[in-house]
């Protein structure tokens, strides 16, 4: 027996009850990490929201604005020493604009990183590496909240990961144009969503002011919940749903 059957020995004792029938099967799952892992699509969702950020929020890049400051200050004073004729032979003023080249270079390079991760195309690249089902359901709770936030990103929206915060369960803060506050909940599930879940993030929506908010999950959504849903500002993306998006942005 391979160990996927081992660690899955019989998929039907294995699955959830009230489960789609379209769920993939465990094993299905565990092979689709695998891959995700060969392939580095879980690194590149490590990055989440903070990989197009040059520091982390509400932290002062101190090592940035020192090299900066070295920068401004040393190379013009030293390339004015050599030309003066001040400064020891061994350092000529060649060197010392390739040096300052060179530190240019570092201070830039961040930056220039921090764009190219928050470029549409990147992001779409990033977010293309999980496709099916099977690999949404293979991803950490943290993967699957930073591939989601990708998808609001590419719908064009503004988002802040609240992974630290814990508010309410709200996993995602989504704006832009239309939607000043919106708030997005994560369930990577197999099973079905009830209309318990759907009435407690209304409770949120409505205790945090918000304009909408959006449960997105891995699993079913049941018929009761979308009904009491209807008319109300609460979008429902079951698994089926993000396929499709997945196909779309991919």
């Amino acid at each position: 027996m391979s160990l996927l059957g081992s660690l899955f020995p019989d998929d039907q004792e294995s699955r959830v009850p009230g489960e789609p029938e379209w769920m993939p099967s465990p094993e299905e799952v565990a092979r689709a990490r695998v891959s995700l892992e060969r392939r580095g699509a879980v690194q590149s969702l490590s990055f989440g929201l903070a990989g197009a950020e040059l520091v982390p929020p509400g932290q002062i890049p101190w090592l940035w604005w020192g090299l900066a400051l070295l920068w401004i200050v040393l190379w013009p004073a030293l390339i004015a020493l050599s030309v003066g004729g001040r400064v020891p032979g061994w350092l000529p003023l060649w060197l010392i604009l390739i040096l300052a080249v060179l530190h240019m270079l570092v201070l830039t390079g961040p930056v220039l990183r921090s764009e190219r991760l928050a470029s549409r195309g990147e992001l779409r690249r990033r977010f293309g590496k999980v496709k099916t089902l099977a690999e949404m359901l293979a991803l950490e709770p943290v993967e699957f909240e930073n591939w989601v936030a990708m998808l609001f990103q590419l719908n064009g929206y503004k988002v802040k990961n609240t992974q630290e915060v814990a508010d309410h369960g709200i996993d995602l803060v989504v704006t832009d144009g239309h939607v000043r506050y919106g708030l997005v909940q994560c369930k990577r599930y197999r099973g079905t969503v009830g209309e318990p879940v759907v009435r407690d993030l209304y409770g949120t929506l409505i205790h945090e002011n918000a304009d909408c908010g959006w449960l997105v999950t891995t699993g079913g959504i049941s018929r009761q919940a979308r009904g009491w849903a209807t008319g109300k500002p609460l979008e429902l993306w079951d698994g089926q749903k993000l396929v499709e998006l997945a196909r779309h942005y991919r």
